[in-house]
């Protein structure tokens, strides 16, 4: 149930997003628009291997519970804050500035 739950939100979430920036999209080309969607699958792919594996195996080698939990929050706010500003300069790269908007 809760993960039925969870694709429904994740679903409903990337439309609303997709319909509030329909004119921002509009204004990209065919090749700009593949290009925008393989990059964010791209960096989804990236950050869900390096949480689930790089994640899981450094917090492995902690036998403290707590400071497991603490490293593994750490390990995933780094992934996410670097594959963000990484995926951001991709898309201004490939959309010649008209994504990210600010």
């Amino acid at each position: 149930m809760k993960d039925t739950l969870m694709s429904v939100l994740f679903i409903t979430i990337t439309i609303y997003i997709i319909w509030k920036n329909r004119i921002t999209l509009m204004k990209l080309t065919k090749i700009q628009l593949i290009g925008v969607v393989l990059s964010y699958l791209v960096a989804i792919f990236v950050v869900f291997s390096l949480i689930y594996f790089g994640g899981n195996w450094i917090a492995g080698q902690f036998s403290n519970v707590i400071l497991k939990y603490i490293i593994f929050l750490a390990i995933v706010c780094i992934v996410l804050y670097f594959c963000g500003s990484i995926l951001q300069r991709v898309l201004e790269k490939i959309t010649n500035g008209v994504l990210p908007k600010k």
